[in-house]
This record gives structure tokens, sequence and C-alpha cells, in this order.
């Protein structure tokens, strides 16, 4: 509403005509027209017009006065707090600064200390910038300060800053902040009235009571520690051997023991920093990980089979097995993260390896019917893939990268976040019986009880195995087949819809070979006639005749994995000769050797056996012709070479004592030493 213009006081027109209500919008242009009212500055473009505060009429004047006060101190005031910028620094400094006893500074105080800095900044800068404008003007330096001073005191209520009133004192203040920084600001005594001495032995001791494997009340906690304080019990660390003396919990000032209350207790348990740690030792780590370690946050692909999850469950309703003992079906599932699609499932009497084999064989028939490639990334849980991490499910065999999720985590697979989707919303939807004990009534099963000899019991309602399998594929294909539940991203579009059509562009095409010897079924065979194998009694044909070169030399046998279909039928089989590929053979299919007879299905299985037949004597025609016709031819020059015979030497072996022994020997020395 104030402001210098030209270092000239002015006041805005539009406050005056409008939130001031000095005068009217028409009385302010007359008053202009008849130069009553001085404009310094027109409005527009941002700008706002400006009156000069010396031009308005005694009248007005006294009514801006009776609003906001003497303009020319306002305007003071004005110019101060253009120069109160918040200080993100300070905001850090004190926003992080902990006292002795370990607590954070509570935060009214660190917005005061806050707003000190904030008016000691200004002060910094201010008496150079007045002192500049006074020189302008012909003036001095005389007054600044205590100008400065009044300045702070008179917006003490308003900011709510501590600092001295003072001019002397504000002014020392100001060069111990310029010398020592933001803690100067900090009274150096503050805090001792909230810092309240904890006994860390006490905590610890507190603490360690309410582990105790019995899980104890607070109630109880505290009538354990009162027992030991009266030398009812002792209290040993089982790990340590520590005894706890109740010397170390004596208080000198009052002469008695530390007592407590259970308030005391409850707050040393349920304070942040204790409770995580006391719920990790008195509960398993699936309630502990469940409710207090952090987790990550992550966002699912944007592309379809970037990564998919795999894990097993039991299936809710019950059924009995030929012994008549309860149980319950083990399900086996796969999912797509992006799509949410279950793209493979497998269901079994027994969790075993078994079951996750079938689960792979029957995903990847879902994803060769549908002409898709491998899978990116593959999720899988512990317990039953373990036994693969080495060879099938090692990153880059089958799937490009492989994760093992942690034991015990649910959460962190996608797979169980989808299994409760599939569970809630379609396996409530299309069978009953489905739910569990929750404070939702909705979930809950209907029970139906009954008297028996040996008292109630809940009359329980059994299914068939078959009868279970088959409603759970019929929930598959509903889930599979409903609308994906990010209609926002995926609008109109079911989960398999997503599937398919958002599917990752750099999949690489499935290795059925690799695939079958790794989840297909297998049988020893051999080629025969250098044409075929024999699998389940029928005849598979080798690719060319080229493959009979990758075989060890005279070992024709073989080991051939194949992958049926649904219906159990076998259109090709993958041969290995231990860890060696050797090809892939098609099964040969009979023609009707009566020409009258043939159709056109005849008329190509003919063509394929004889393109092979043809391929082979084609073959064999040329490696005859690599074949030289040869002739063997005596060479007269030939001399046998001489046979030599060898004897072995004796070695010469020196008798020493004989020769220093002997009487010419020694004569002969005794001369020469002459």
């Amino acid at each position: 509403m104030t402001e210098h213009y030209n270092d000239i006081l002015c006041i805005e027109a539009g406050w005056m005509t409008g939130e001031g209500g000095i005068l009217g919008y028409d009385n302010l242009h007359k008053l202009k027209k008849r130069g009553h009212l001085k404009q310094l500055r027109k409005g527009g473009n941002g700008r706002t017009a400006l009156i000069e505060y010396d031009s308005i009429p005694a009248r007005f004047k006294a009514k801006i006065i009776e609003k906001i006060g003497d303009p020319r101190g306002f305007a003071k005031h004005q110019q101060f707090r253009k120069h109160l910028v918040p200080d993100r620094k300070a905001i850090e400094y004190f926003g992080n600064y902990k006292l002795k006893n370990g607590q954070y500074l509570p935060t009214e105080k660190a917005k005061e200390y806050h707003t000190n800095a904030m008016f000691l900044n200004a002060l910094d800068i201010l008496p150079e910038k007045t002192l500049a404008y006074r020189k302008n003007r012909g003036g001095n330096r005389a007054g600044i300060w205590q100008a400065l001073t009044d300045v702070v005191n008179d917006l003490k209520n308003e900011f709510g800053h501590s600092l001295p009133g003072n001019q002397l004192r504000l002014r020392s203040k100001l060069k111990t902040y310029n010398t020592v920084g933001y803690l100067a600001l900090i009274h150096r005594n503050y805090g001792n009235q909230y810092s309240r001495k904890v006994d860390e032995m006490l905590e610890r001791l507190i603490l360690s009571i309410y582990v105790m494997n019995n899980k104890p009340y607070i109630n109880m906690v505290l009538d354990i520690y009162l027992a030991f304080l009266a030398g009812k019990n002792n209290i040993v660390d089982v790990e340590s051997g520590e005894i706890f003396q109740r010397g170390d919990f004596w208080n000198d000032k009052r002469g008695t023991y530390i007592t407590v209350s259970d308030a005391t207790v409850w707050n040393y348990i349920n304070n942040p920093k204790n409770r995580p740690v006391v719920d990790s030792k008195r509960n398993d780590s699936h309630y502990f990980n469940n409710l207090h370690r952090p987790h990550h946050h992550r966002r699912i692909p944007d592309f379809s089979l970037s990564k998919i999850s795999f894990d097993d469950r039991d299936l809710v309703r019950k059924m009995k097995d030929a012994k008549g003992h309860t149980m319950r079906a083990k399900a086996y599932y796969v999912y797509d993260v992006t799509s949410g699609a279950l793209i493979g499932y497998a269901h079994s009497k027994n969790k075993d390896s078994d079951l996750f084999i079938s689960c792979l064989r029957n995903m990847f028939t879902f994803l060769h019917k549908n002409n898709i490639g491998m899978p990116m990334e593959a999720e899988v849980e512990h317990h039953l893939v373990n036994q693969y991490q080495d060879d099938m499910m090692k990153a880059g065999v089958v799937f490009p990268f492989v994760r093992f999720c942690n034991p015990g985590n649910s959460q962190e697979k996608r797979s169980e976040h989808f299994i409760k989707a599939k569970k809630y919303g379609y396996e409530k939807r299309y069978q009953t019986g489905i739910g569990r004990y929750t404070l939702s009534e909705a979930n809950r099963p209907k029970q139906d009880k009954e008297w028996k000899a040996e008292g109630m019991s809940v009359k329980e309602k059994y299914y068939t195995y078959e009868q279970l399998v088959a409603d759970d594929i019929y929930t598959i294909n509903k889930y599979n087949e409903d609308l994906h539940p990010n209609q926002k991203k995926h609008k109109g579009m079911s989960r398999m819809d997503v599937l398919k059509m958002k599917l990752n562009a750099n999949l690489v095409s499935l290795k059925e070979e690799l695939l079958a010897r790794y989840i297909g079924n297998s049988t020893e065979t051999s080629v025969r006639r250098n044409q075929y194998v024999r699998v389940q009694y029928e005849k598979y044909q080798l690719p060319n005749f080229d493959v009979l070169g990758r075989l060890k030399p005279n070992n024709y046998k073989v080991t051939a994995y194949y992958l049926p279909d649904g219906s159990g039928n076998i259109d090709n089989v993958h041969l290995y000769q231990g860890l060696e590929f050797i090809g892939t053979c098609n099964k040969i299919t009979q023609y009707n050797e009566a020409t009258a007879e043939q159709t056109d299905e005849d008329l190509q299985a003919y063509q394929d056996q004889a393109k092979y037949v043809s391929q082979f004597d084609k073959k064999i025609k040329e490696g005859r012709k690599n074949l030289s016709k040869l002739k063997i031819v005596e060479n007269e020059d030939y001399k046998e070479p001489e046979t030599v015979e060898i004897h072995q030497s004796q070695p010469i072996i020196d008798d020493w004592g004989t020769d220093y022994s002997n009487a010419e020997y020694e004569r002969q020395d005794a001369v020469e030493d002459l």
C-alpha cells in the first residue's frame, strides 16, 4: 500500500479506492484532473498506480493515518520487511539441531530462531544501504542503528522474534552471529528444563523383561521389576551370564530404589525407537516385516513379460485323500506383472518340485501356442525352486534374469498380490465357501455346526479333487478375461489383451529344445537306419543327414526330450547325447502306398520322406567321390634298419676304504709330502 518511487513516498491508488476505502474511483480522477493529487506512476503491465503522499489533501491523509498509522513510519517498516527473506540454511540447521538429551529442538523454538536469523540477516545489510540513501540526500550515519532498533522492536509482536530491544545489545548480537553463525542464536542453557535423565540400564532391563519367552504384559513387567528390587528374585542375562545388581538402581538423592509406574514402563516399551526392537524379539519375522521393517517402493513394468512372478498356494476349499484324511489341493501360478494375467498354472495333491515343473510346462505351452517369446525376468520363491538355482533357474540359462525373493517376505512377491485379487475378487464371486475369519463380515465363510458324541463341531463340506481343479481353471479364465484394473491406462482392455498388446519388444524366441530338456518328458532311444528315432511308439525323422556327424563315434544312443500338448500329442522330439544338443526331429507321417487312395496329406508325407532319402543318397554319393581308389606298391629301395643290441652298463663303485688302506699308496703319498 506504500512504496518509495524515486525516493518519494507514495500511496497505491488501487488501495486508496479499494481495500483502503479512502475515496472513490471517480473522486480520485477528478482530484488528479484538478491538480489536487499528483500521480507519479501510471498503472498497467503489472505495475500499480502511485500517488505522491505529500500531494494528498489533508482530509484524506487523516483517513490514511487512521487506517495504517503514519505512512512514513509504515513505509519504513515496509522497507525493512522487504529484506526479511527466509533463510533455507537456517531452517535446515535448526530443524536438525539436537540438544544434549538427544532430542530435536521443538518446532516453535526452531521457528523462533529462524525468525531471529532473518532479522539479523536484514540488519547486516540495511545500515550501509540506509547510509547510502541518506548520503544521496545530504544526510549522515547518525541515528541509523537506533532507527533500525525501533523497527525491530515494532515488528516483534508481528513476527515473534526474541532479539534484544537495546541498540547496543542488538549490535553485539549481530557481531556474535556473524562470527559464530547460527549457533549464536541458541541459548546455551536451553533444553535443561526438558532434559529428563534416562537411566539406560533401567530402560534395558525393562525392555529385556518385556521380551521374555512368556511375552509378559506391561503390568507383569512392572511386577517382575519391583519383585527384583524387593529381593524376591534375581535377574540374570542368560547369554552373557551377567547378574543385574539392585544397587545399580538406587537413587542417592532420594535414598531409595528407582521405582516406575505402569505409564513409565509403557512409555519405555512404546518409544518409537524401542517398539520395533521388542517386536522383533517377541514376534515372528513375518509380523515384524509387515508392521515395522521399511520396504522398497516400486512400480510395475511398462511392458508385458518384462517380468513374471511365480508362487504356490493351497486352494481354500477342502477335499479328502484316499485314506479319508482332510487336505487341500495345491496350485502353482505364474503371473505377468504388467498385465496381471495368469499365464501358467498347475494343480496337484502334493506340493513338490513336480508341481513347479508342471506350471512351467503349462506356461511355455501357452506362450508357444500364442507365438510369444521368452519372458525377460522370473521372480520365484525359495522352498520349491531352490534346487534349480544352479541349473534351470540360473540367470541366462532359461530366463535372462532370475530373482529369488527373500524367504518370509510375502509382500515382495508380486504374485502374492495377484493371488489375493483372484481369491477375493473372482473365487468369491464364482465359488462358495471362500473367505477367512476377519473383521469383514462378507469375508467370513458360513459355518454350519453339528453335535457329535465328542462335542460340537463344524460341519465341513468336501469336494473332489477333479471338481476343485475344474472350478479353479474356470475362475482363472474369468480372471484373465475381465477388464484390467487400471482402466485409466488400459481403457477397455482385459488382462489378456494387455498381455498380448503390450509385449516387450526385446523378447527372444522360445528355445523349445532347451525347455524340453529341463521341463519336458524324456526317453532313451537310438538312431535307426540313419533316419529316425522311435518315441512312444511313433517315429521321428532327423532334420538332415549332417546331424549324424554330431554323434559320438560308434554311438547311436540318444535321449529324446519332448513337450506333449494339451491332448498328449507329441509333434516333435529334441535329441541330446549327454549335454550336447543333436537336433530336433519331426514326427514321420505314414502315407498310403496305394496311388488311387492317396490324399494331399499322403503326397506331402511322401515328399518329406523322399526328400530325406534323396539327401541321404546325395551325401553318400559325395562322400564316395571324395574317396580315392588306392593300390599298395612295394618300395624296392627300402632297407630294413639294423638292430642294435643294447646292454645295460654296470655302475663303477669306488671302494675308498680299500684304496686308503693300500700300503703302496700310503708310501707314495709320504714321499710326495717330502
